[in-house]
């Protein structure tokens, strides 16, 4: 049985100023003993399939950029399980989207220099511990609870930056949970202008679950 800290979608670049320091006190408070990074460990917005102002079209200095803020969160956490977001996976996407074979790419943990004892899990894995699915979310457009009620089993996903919390689900044989995670992103970052515009803004936070049954969202004083 495992006490596991659920670490945010992080986008670096655009982490916010003193995430990874909340992130090691939930640790410490809540005696975790694993660490999930949910996906979206980097924004990649230079290779967005979306429309993106000149200034964010440099990949060589988002990279470095999101350097800074990876090996920050390696270092605060030397063993982690990673699930890639659809972010991470971008890079990937145009090779494919260009007819370069995967086997031509650099491997995710190279490129971004991410230590050996980190388990690096593929795009829409779910990572089964104590009982409890983890995903990144982007399985499709559902909540953790409405992926919870279909898989039959209880799901802690990221993804969705504006929801976070955790919702509750029984019949009359079992009781089964969704936890979103929250996220670590900074809405006033450049890269995440494109939010600007919508009220609902991301809930800044982390996921704590203690031995598959007691799920919890501790959110981040902004």
């Amino acid at each position: 049985m495992s006490r596991v800290l659920i670490i945010g979608d992080t986008h670096a670049p655009c982490m916010i100023e003193g995430y990874v320091d909340f992130l090691k006190d939930c640790k410490r408070a809540w005696k975790c003993d694993r660490v999930v990074h949910i996906g979206d460990l980097c924004d990649i917005a230079a290779l967005s399939f979306h429309l993106k102002k000149p200034q964010h079209k440099d990949p060589i200095a988002e990279y470095e950029l999101a350097m800074i803020q990876v090996a920050e969160i390696t270092k605060a956490f030397p063993v982690c399980d990673l699930l890639l977001g659809n972010h991470d996976v971008l890079p990937y996407r145009w090779a494919k989207e260009v007819g370069i074979p995967e086997e031509m790419m650099r491997d995710f943990r190279s490129i971004y220099k991410l230590p050996k004892s980190w388990t690096i899990h593929p795009r829409y894995h779910q990572l089964e511990i104590d009982g409890c699915l983890y995903q990144h979310g982007d399985r499709g457009r559902s909540s953790a609870i409405l992926n919870a009620k279909m898989e039959f089993q209880s799901v802690i996903q990221g993804h969705l930056h504006s929801k976070a919390g955790v919702e509750f689900y029984a019949n009359s044989s079992s009781r089964i949970f969704g936890l979103q995670a929250g996220c670590g992103v900074d809405w006033k970052h450049a890269q995440m202008e494109y939010g600007i515009k919508f009220s609902g803004k991301p809930l800044v936070g982390c996921g704590i679950v203690i031995d598959g049954t007691t799920p919890i969202f501790e959110p981040m004083l902004l």
